[in-house]
């Protein structure tokens, strides 16, 4: 309650995290993902049965329901007659991300290699962590991020939505602390 930032429950910026979602999309940063839960897993079945592990990302996000492989107009009739969707970031290919983390020194991570296309608005209208905290600690002139070091991997994805949204100067400085301290 008061304070120059409000509100803070995420329930009450529903629709602030939607517009910088749909400003993702917009500038080609996202796009939406119409995949049934049961379609997801099914992929992730028949990995598994193979041996591998799915990754909904560059490897497969051409093949699979989104607004990638889908023509506009029926990505826009789905959207017209409210077909659940999620949003999700498109993670650039073969793009080094390295970001100076104040405990670990300079970490470098390949979007190719290691990272997904993570969603960051979900079908009952809420943003995922990734997207919140991005925009919130821009929004509400965060400074320095220090969580544990089980967040690294998520780093290179926080970094590259500060680039989507052009709010590289305000980036936050990030610390990842050991999970166990002496």
């Amino acid at each position: 309650i008061g304070g120059s930032y409000g509100p803070y429950r995420q329930s009450e910026r529903k629709d602030l995290y939607k517009k910088y979602a749909n400003q993702l999309v917009e500038n080609g940063w996202a796009y939406y993902a119409f995949d049934t839960p049961e379609e997801i897993d099914a992929l992730r079945t028949e990995a598994e049965s193979k041996g591998e592990t799915f990754s909904y990302g560059i490897g497969t996000r051409e093949e699979l329901n989104n607004s990638l492989r889908l023509s506009q107009e029926d990505v826009q009739q789905k959207l017209d007659t409210e077909e659940a969707f999620v949003i999700r970031f498109k993670m650039p290919e073969d793009t080094d991300v390295t970001e100076e983390d104040l405990i670990r020194g300079s970490v470098t991570f390949n979007t190719t290699k290691s990272l997904d296309d993570k969603v960051l608005f979900k079908s009952d209208g809420m943003p995922t962590y990734h997207l919140a905290n991005v925009v919130d600690d821009h929004l509400m002139d965060i400074t320095h991020v220090i969580r544990g070091e089980e967040w690294l991997p998520s780093m290179p994805l926080h970094v590259l939505l500060y680039r989507a949204f052009g709010w590289e100067e305000t980036k936050p400085r990030f610390a990842h602390l050991p999970l166990i301290l002496k």
